[in-house]
């Protein structure tokens, strides 16, 4: 306590708070014929902060800082990393002058009376440590990329379920649902649950041109399907599911391969079913698959 000051040892990491005379900083009678000065620790002020709060105020300093220091330079930050370049590309061995310097600011026309000791006061006293001292300055001022915005989010239109089945698709029961609602230009697809083991596909046009009472044809559908190699022999089930008279199903499948499809076709022959699931679960799959259709035959749009 000198002068009734009282005095902080660490003044570079505190801050000065005055307070009149008046105060009464203990509970006592106040000291009258005193200013009294209180040092808070900028570590406890930040204390008091969220994390939030802290990052953003660190943020505010740096960026003060930065303002403060590009506004005390002679030369911008462009031709700081100019002058950079060229001593870079022209700077064989140092003579500890800056001779190479002199000539980047005689070009440039730039003061040499106040860029040099701006230099100086950064570390670069001659050409080699400008180069070397100056350089992580320079690479501050480098432009940066800027982080790309992320697309703003567009509500997509859900398609129109209404297809040449007249089933009314719009209320399917669990667990089925539409697996592609926004994407109008596919084939509609149905899908049992999120993950989709199985699917069946809406194809609102003939079957592929061939014989249908020919295995071969079954056969290389299948094969078309999978891009699988052929390898294992292919078993053809007919009227596999029970279904409406006027639906026909097809079970095509390999005791050797996962994949196992099934197509379902109308008696008018003008649109398909195609059936996906796999070896290990057709068993349950399939007779779901055949009442969800015999439910949406059953009670047409």
């Amino acid at each position: 306590m000198t002068n009734g000051v009282e005095h902080c040892d660490s003044v570079n990491h505190a801050r000065p708070i005055t307070r009149p005379e008046s105060a009464n900083l203990t509970g006592s009678a106040p000291n009258h014929g005193h200013t009294w000065i209180l040092y808070v620790s900028q570590t406890t002020a930040m204390a008091k902060f969220s994390k939030e709060e802290r990052k953003a105020r660190v943020k505010q300093w740096q960026d003060a800082e930065r303002t403060e220091l590009v506004a005390s330079m002679p030369l911008s930050a462009q031709q700081l990393n100019s002058l950079l370049d060229y001593l870079d590309a022209n700077l064989k061995s140092c003579d500890h002058t800056t001779k190479l310097t002199d000539i980047f600011l005689h070009v440039e026309k730039l003061d040499k009376d106040l860029v040099l000791p701006w230099l100086a006061d950064h570390g670069g006293y001659c050409d080699c440590e400008v180069l070397c001292n100056l350089d992580d300055l320079a690479n501050s001022f480098r432009q940066r990329p800027t982080p790309s915005k992320p697309k703003p989010k567009t509500k997509r239109a859900a398609r129109d379920l209404t297809s040449v089945t007249g089933w009314n698709l719009n209320a399917l029961p669990q667990p089925w649902r539409i697996a592609n609602m926004h994407s109008a230009d596919e084939p509609l697809k149905i899908q049992m649950g999120k993950k989709g083991g199985c699917t069946i596909t809406l194809v609102e046009s003939p079957m592929p041109p061939g014989d249908p009472m020919s295995d071969d044809y079954w056969s290389a559908l299948w094969y078309a399907r999978t891009e699988l190699p052929m390898k294992w022999p292919i078993r053809i089930t007919r009227a596999a599911l029970d279904l409406p008279n006027n639906l026909q199903s097809t079970l095509v499948q390999s005791s050797g391969w996962i994949p196992v499809y099934c197509w379902i076709v109308p008696e008018n022959q003008g649109w398909y079913l195609e059936i996906r699931t796999e070896l290990n679960r057709q068993k349950g799959d399939l007779p779901q698959v055949a009442d969800l259709v015999s439910q949406l035959q059953t009670y047409e749009a």
